[in-house]
């Protein structure tokens, strides 16, 4: 009995048992070498990654502004350099918003921060969009107005709204955001951007479309330019509203200056189509002027026309008789423009 108990004691012996051991071993080494390989290899970047980061750096990094971008008065400083973005780095720098102002023609944003003398907490920061034409700075700016805004007598557009100041000049949109609503600050933001008028002379140009709405019941601070996609139809660019008073509601009064008659009246019909699209009833009308599309849709009225080389209509009416009437002065201000041959 007790040669089988110290048998069974013992552990086994032999070439099995000697086998094992070395197999053990080998794993422990490989082991080893994968721990010191993944140490070593955490230093060191691939090559590929390495390259993607640092071309990621470049595109992100904005390019510095080769001029001097501000006339700063008396107290102020710069708090960071000028710098400068384009189409393709712009949502960089206003992620959210840029696509508005690539529909509207952007070509380049030069922006910079300052500050009052000695107070680096109380700053201004500038952004300059050079839009490339006065009716697409324009855009841009009514598209963006805020409710609340005053307007400020220094030029033909520009307005403050608590904190910050919108202005347009020629082919420029500018903003001008500060820290606070401090007095001395609000006064130099009125001050640089007064400067930055006088620095860069541009020719006077008038939007002609906003003389030709209406008069009556219109909203004039109202009167915008959608540069693309208008009411969501994909075609259906550069065009003015305006909204207009209407039995305690509003409407919207549209117009768009086409290349040729053909191409307005081309456009109107492609108009009445997305309507039909999303459910809209089309009538028609001879007033105000012949082939007047009314479509009802959603509990409310579009009215659709071309005048010359107009599109013309109204969005949204609450009523048929609303939106006829609406449409019917606005044809009546389209005919007095002179046709181009």
């Amino acid at each position: 009995m007790s040669d089988v108990c110290s048998s069974t004691a013992r552990p086994p012996r032999g070439p099995r048992s000697r086998r094992q051991t070395v197999i053990g071993l080998i794993v422990l080494a490989v082991l080893a070498a994968i721990t010191v390989a993944v140490y070593s290899t955490q230093f060191r970047f691939n090559p590929a990654v390495l390259n993607y980061l640092q071309g990621a750096a470049v595109i992100a990094k904005p390019a510095a502004s080769p001029e001097p971008l501000l006339d700063l008065p008396e107290g102020m400083s710069p708090l960071s350099p000028p710098e400068r973005f384009d189409r393709e780095t712009l949502s960089d720098k206003i992620n959210g918003k840029a696509e508005l102002y690539l529909s509207a023609g952007f070509i380049r944003l030069d922006s910079q921060r300052i500050a009052l003398a000695g107070r680096p907490d109380a700053w201004i920061e500038v952004f300059v969009y050079d839009m490339g034409s006065v009716p697409n700075a324009f855009a841009v700016f009514s598209l963006q107005r805020r409710i609340d805004g005053a307007a400020l007598d220094f030029t033909e557009f520009a307005y403050r709204a608590e904190n910050a100041l919108f202005l347009t000049h020629g082919p420029f949109y500018l903003e001008l955001i500060a820290s606070g609503r401090d007095e001395r600050l609000l006064a130099s933001m009125e001050t640089v951007a007064r400067r930055f008028m006088t620095r860069r002379p541009v020719a006077a140009a008038a939007i002609a479309e906003r003389d030709l709405f209406p008069k009556e019941g219109l909203r004039e601070a109202s009167i915008s330019l959608i540069p693309a996609d208008a009411f969501g139809a994909a075609d259906l660019d550069r065009v003015f509203t305006a909204i207009y008073a209407a039995d305690g509601g509003e409407m919207t009064a549209f117009l768009s200056r086409r290349a040729s008659p053909q191409e307005a009246a081309d456009l109107a019909r492609s108009y009445v189509d997305f309507l039909k699209t999303y459910g809209g009833e089309a009538q028609f009308a001879y007033e105000p002027v012949r082939d007047t599309a009314v479509i009802a849709i959603l509990d409310m009225y579009e009215v659709v026309f071309s005048q010359g080389a107009f599109l013309g209509g109204v969005h949204e009416a609450p009523s048929r008789e609303k939106a006829l009437a609406l449409a019917g002065r606005l044809a009546e201000k389209l005919k007095e423009v002179p046709r181009v041959p």
